[in-house]
């Protein structure tokens, strides 16, 4: 569906070239806060569910978007696997927040043409 296509080869080259993001640390990581691995599958998840209420979907296709989103868990790890386990800092957070966006941009883009 969409981890073959242009976009989200670009937004991983996005993701690549901000990865500083997470190799900085801040002192203003809230104790109990989830882990940053905790954080991209909480925001995927919530973004699958946008998908599959507003697109209506069949059974195939919430299938197809919740392999995809396993897809791309799985390349998150690949590419963050030295900071999956730590809190984020809130300007991680928000960039996770930003990242997860821009999927969800590129699955609706997909559903819809």
């Amino acid at each position: 569906m969409i981890t073959h296509s242009k976009g989200y080869i670009e937004l991983v080259h996005y993701l690549t070239e901000h990865l500083e993001v997470f190799t900085q640390t801040e002192s203003s990581v809230p104790q109990g806060a989830l882990t940053v691995r905790e954080c991209f599958e909480e925001q995927l998840a919530e973004s699958v569910m946008q998908i599959n209420k507003q697109h209506h979907l069949d059974e195939a296709a919430r299938l197809e978007v919740v392999r995809e989103a396993d897809a791309i868990l799985y390349d998150l790890e690949e590419v963050l696997a030295s900071v999956l386990d730590k809190r984020p800092s809130p300007n991680q957070e928000a960039f996770i927040i930003e990242f997860i966006g821009l999927v969800k941009n590129l699955f609706d883009s997909k559903i819809m043409s």
